[in-house]
C-alpha cells in the first residue's frame, strides 16, 4: 500500500489542483477560502501559478469524459478503485512532482510553445470568493498585452440587480471597473487609470447594483465576493 500523503503534500496537491482547475463545487470553494485565510497556502498557490504560467492559454480547456477516468482506474489495476481514490492518486502524482516534471519536459520538447519574454509585463490575477457560504466564485486575470481583464463568474443566481466589478486600493475608495454578466467568461476593458490600480494586495470585489447608471460612482451594497490581487 502506498504511504499516505503528509499534510504538507496534501496541501501542495490541493494548491496545484486549484491552479489547474481540477477542483469544483464544494472542494473549489473550500480551497479558495483557504487561499484567503491561510498565507502559507496562498504562497503555494502563487508558486504553482508561476510554474504553470508558461502554459497558460496555449490550449483550449477540455473536460475529459467520465470514461477517461474509468479507463485510468482500470489501468491502475485495482477493480475496487473509485473516483475518490482516483482523485487521491492524481493528487499524489502532483504532490510528488510528476506533473511539474512532465510540464517541464513538455516545455523543453515542444519548441513551438511560445515562451514569455524576459521583460514581459507582470500578470495580475485574483480569486474572489463568495462572502456567504453559497456565494459566487469569481476569477479575474489581467492581460497586460491586451490591456483588458478576463473575468469568469460562477454560482451567481440571476436577479433584479446586476453584478458590478470594483477595485479597492489599500486605504482607498472603490473604483468601478464596469458591469458583469451573471454567469460565464467576459472581457472587461481597462483605462490607463484603472490599470494603475492593479497592484499587489489591492482588492477586487463584486457587488449587486441596479443596471441603470453603470458604472456607478460608489457601491450601494456589501460585496457578494471579494479577493486580493496577486502579481505574477
Amino acid at each position: 500500500m502506498d504511504d499516505p500523503l503528509t499534510p504538507q503534500e496534501e496541501q501542495s496537491a490541493q494548491a496545484a489542483e486549484l491552479v489547474l482547475g481540477l477542483l469544483d463545487g464544494v472542494e473549489r470553494a473550500a480551497a479558495l477560502r483557504l487561499q484567503l485565510s491561510d498565507p502559507a497556502f496562498a504562497d503555494q498557490v502563487r508558486g504553482w501559478e508561476a510554474r504553470l504560467a508558461p502554459l497558460h492559454g496555449q490550449w483550449d480547456a477540455v473536460t475529459p469524459h467520465d470514461a477517461v477516468w474509468d479507463a485510468v482506474a482500470a489501468r491502475i489495476g485495482d477493480p475496487a478503485t473509485d473516483r475518490t481514490a482516483l482523485r487521491r492518486w492524481r493528487a499524489g502524482a502532483i504532490a510528488s512532482g510528476a506533473l511539474a516534471a512532465g510540464l517541464a519536459m513538455l516545455l523543453l520538447v515542444r519548441t513551438d510553445v511560445p515562451q514569455p519574454p524576459a521583460d514581459a509585463a507582470p500578470m495580475a490575477i485574483a480569486q474572489m470568493v463568495g462572502t456567504a457560504d453559497n456565494g459566487p466564485l469569481v476569477s479575474a486575470r489581467y492581460d497586460p498585452a491586451a490591456t483588458r481583464m478576463v473575468v469568469r463568474m460562477a454560482g451567481l443566481t440571476p436577479g433584479a440587480l446586476s453584478p458590478e466589478l470594483w477595485i479597492i486600493p489599500a486605504g482607498g475608495a472603490p473604483v468601478s471597473l464596469g458591469g458583469l454578466a451573471h454567469l460565464g467568461t467576459m472581457v472587461v476593458p481597462l483605462s490607463d487609470t484603472q490599470r494603475q490600480l492593479l497592484v499587489e494586495g489591492a482588492t477586487l470585489a463584486v457587488t449587486l447594483e441596479p443596471a441603470e447608471g453603470m458604472p456607478h460612482a460608489a457601491p450601494s451594497s456589501a460585496p457578494v465576493a471579494a479577493g486580493k490581487i496577486s502579481i505574477l
